[in-house]
């Protein structure tokens, strides 16, 4: 762990001894604001047990080009079944992806200093879409210095829906926070939090801004657009920098 993982670990604990539980699907070479919440948290959990989502963040993601962003799709079997059950169609991706972040990043000034985490993950031929995406999000997270325990909802007794399920999966943790995408506000039960005497905290951030090759800034790309451009170093002076407004 390098000085400055060290100073945003050591603050983040210093904050609260309470244990902080993060919540999230899987998702496919996510955006920065993903690894935040596993920064803030000291438990991450995959959750793999819910209904998978066609063409969502899961199987794909954005990455910037001279002509501007562009998806990164995995293609999968069918659209029915649980986020861990998602069988991935075939391997014709892998040199697919491989060759577009070379072709937009190649010349990037840290292209060499991360590419070869993708390149290892895109060397080997996958079959289960949860497996490939929660490797590369332990891998990133550990190359950023990210302290935290992750756990699969797959790995838990917790039969439940909802609200109810994530109360349930935090309690099963011991968490004494939850710390909440905001997009969750329209459905989480704010009473079942208080029953269970589970602090809920939303993420509020705005999205950071860095210096990013082909002209104007375009936010809420993959992490891999933000690597690629600033470093795992600037990376992580980015996740220290954002400021949660909840």
């Amino acid at each position: 762990m390098s000085a400055l993982d060290r100073v945003i670990f050591d603050e983040r604990s210093d904050q609260s001894d309470d244990l902080t539980v993060a919540i999230h699907q899987p998702n496919y070479l996510p955006w920065i604001g993903y690894f935040q919440k596993i920064y803030r948290c000291d438990v991450f959990v995959f959750l793999d047990t819910v209904e998978y989502t066609s063409n969502s963040w899961i199987n794909r993601n954005k990455i910037k080009t001279p002509d501007g962003w562009t998806w990164l799709t995995v293609p999968v079997h069918g659209s029915n079944g649980s986020i861990a059950d998602m069988v991935i169609a075939n391997d014709s991706w892998r040199n697919s992806h491989e060759k577009s972040l070379q072709q937009n990043y190649g010349k990037a000034e840290n292209f060499d200093e991360i590419n070869d985490l993708f390149a290892q993950a895109y060397a080997k031929s996958w079959e289960s879409l949860c497996e490939l995406n929660i490797n590369l999000v332990r891998k990133l997270a550990d190359r950023l210095g990210l302290e935290c325990r992750f756990v699969r909802s797959s790995e838990l007794d917790v039969d439940a829906s909802s609200s109810e399920r994530i109360v349930r999966l935090c309690t099963e943790l011991g968490a004494d926070r939850y710390f909440s995408g905001t997009g969750a506000r329209s459905y989480n039960d704010h009473t079942q939090f208080e029953t269970a005497d589970i602090t809920l905290e939303y993420q509020s951030i705005e999205h950071p801004q860095y210096e990013q090759r082909f002209g104007d800034f375009v936010s809420k790309l993959s992490i891999v657009d933000v690597l690629m451009n600033v470093g795992v170093d600037g990376t992580s002076d980015l996740l220290h920098s954002v400021t949660n407004h909840e």
